[in-house]
């Protein structure tokens, strides 16, 4: 499937727009007036306004558990109803409510409209997005926090590895790049953000490789970007305290989150063996003290058998550090030249199509 030239995306981007009306969830142009019932002590919409907003009609989906699909020329959405578990454009998302079923239609928390659904199918009406001049890496753990453990080495070592190899392509095209760590050494979660300070228009990339001692089994790529305010955590319930705890990423979400999209279906569309574990959210430390647009990259398993084999491999990590590289350079072109990212499947990639499990 390949997404509409920019100018029929906007049109009938526009004839959404003319349903709206400006709510504080994100920037104007905001996703607002729909019809709303109160679910949960939530505002829903129903689904199907939603599709259609994006000229989606609903389609054929395997019958009985549940999945729901609506597809048109631009866009593919496919729920499955009490999970928070949306595949949008091909790629997994992790809502922060479930979808459900009312009067035999299923309903979407006006949250999720706002803060994913709305976004990731149309990134460039998101006015949090600014030019980006500067890349601030980070490459996780280091010095005594060794991180994930596999067989064959650290998370801390590989993580340093593949940002300097994203370092060197970036700066091969101009673009101003630097790191929390430039070696094997500890520097404080909450000091790390701090730097974005010394630098003109950045964004934070945080590089990290999984682990699951538990679970060998558990594989895949997975980016996170903070959740709004007032919003939960993937794979864990609401929390009426830290949900709302007032953190300086607060402010960029928006484009943190478009970030997070951008890179996931880049680095699936590249490294298209990988399973797709979605976009994320998370409060970890170093989103939270963020206030430029900021996201946290697990790219991959270290305790998964196979995974790790790739991960250890220098070849695996110069095309893992690439296609780092290109979502980043993807995300730049939206921020400044209003360019849309590719999709996954522009890639040649096949879309997600499985539901999994929230973790």
């Amino acid at each position: 499937m390949k997404l509409l030239s920019a100018l029929p995306f906007r049109l009938s981007f526009r004839a959404w727009l003319a349903l709206l009306i400006i709510v504080p969830v994100i920037p104007a142009p905001a996703l607002a007036e729909w019809r709303t019932k109160t679910i949960n002590e939530r505002s829903y919409v129903p689904l199907a306004d939603f599709a259609a907003a994006f000229a989606m009609t609903k389609g054929n989906r395997r019958s009985g558990n549940g999945e729901i699909a609506f597809a048109g020329e631009a866009h593919r959405l496919v729920v499955k109803t009490d999970t928070r578990e949306a595949l949008v454009d091909g790629v997994r998302h992790w809502l922060s409510y479930p979808v459900v079923t009312r009067f035999g239609n299923p309903f979407v928390s006006l949250a999720d409209i706002n803060a994913t659904l709305g976004p990731a199918m149309s990134p460039s009406s998101v006015k949090a997005i600014k030019p980006v001049k500067t890349v601030v890496f980070d490459p996780g753990h280091g010095g005594h926090d060794k991180g994930g453990r596999g067989p064959y080495g650290n998370e801390k070592d590989y993580a340093l590895d593949v940002v300097k190899r994203a370092r060197r392509i970036l700066e091969s095209k101009g673009v101003k790049v630097v790191q929390s760590r430039l070696s094997d050494v500890f520097i404080e979660l909450h000091e790390r953000p701090k730097m974005n300070k010394n630098y003109e228009s950045p964004v934070f990339v945080s590089v990290h490789f999984n682990s699951a001692g538990w679970k060998p089994s558990a594989n895949g790529i997975e980016v996170y970007a903070l959740p709004s305010a007032g919003l939960p955590t993937t794979g864990k319930a609401p929390d009426p305290i830290l949900d709302r705890r007032k953190d300086a990423g607060n402010a960029i979400v928006p484009a943190s989150f478009v970030f997070a999209n951008t890179m996931q279906h880049t680095l699936l569309g590249k490294m298209s063996e990988s399973f797709d574990r979605g976009v994320k959210r998370a409060r970890y430390v170093v989103l939270r003290y963020s206030d430029v647009p900021s996201i946290l990259i697990e790219g991959g398993f270290v305790t998964n058998p196979e995974e790790t084999k790739k991960i250890h491999s220098p070849e695996w990590r110069e095309k893992y550090a690439s296609a780092v590289a290109d979502g980043i350079l993807a995300y730049m072109a939206l921020a400044n030249e209003q360019r849309l990212p590719k999709r996954a499947w522009d890639y040649g990639r096949e879309g997600s199509d499985e539901f999994v499990w929230e973790e």
